[in-house]
């Protein structure tokens, strides 16, 4: 667990890259969230409120600790898990839909 010490620190960094940053940072900005909506999924982020999983989020996106294509990529990942586990779930019921029923006499 983080200190409040250590929290605050993290906070008012974030805050000064954030205001001294460039025009780009709504762009990164967007990044970020993807960002934390990955990290969302990761075992050892499960339990992080969501409010200090947007600041790191925006902290390794804003200094650079990870890029866009670093972003893209796991979100692509993370779309493909998705897919796949949905595709699993909707076999069992398109099974059933291409079984014709059988006919009583």
């Amino acid at each position: 667990m983080k200190t409040q010490g250590k929290i605050e620190s993290d906070a008012d960094a974030l805050e000064k890259l954030i205001c001294n940053y460039g025009p780009s940072k709504y762009v990164d900005i967007v990044w970020a969230m993807q960002w934390a909506g990955h990290l969302s999924r990761q075992d050892e982020f499960r339990h992080v409120p969501m409010a200090e999983l947007i600041e790191k989020s925006m902290l390794d996106a804003i200094s650079g600790k990870v890029s866009s294509a670093e972003i893209e990529a796991a979100c692509r990942r993370d779309q493909e898990i998705d897919d796949n586990l949905s595709s699993k779930r909707e076999d069992p019921a398109a099974k059933k839909a291409a079984k014709p029923a059988k006919e009583k006499k």
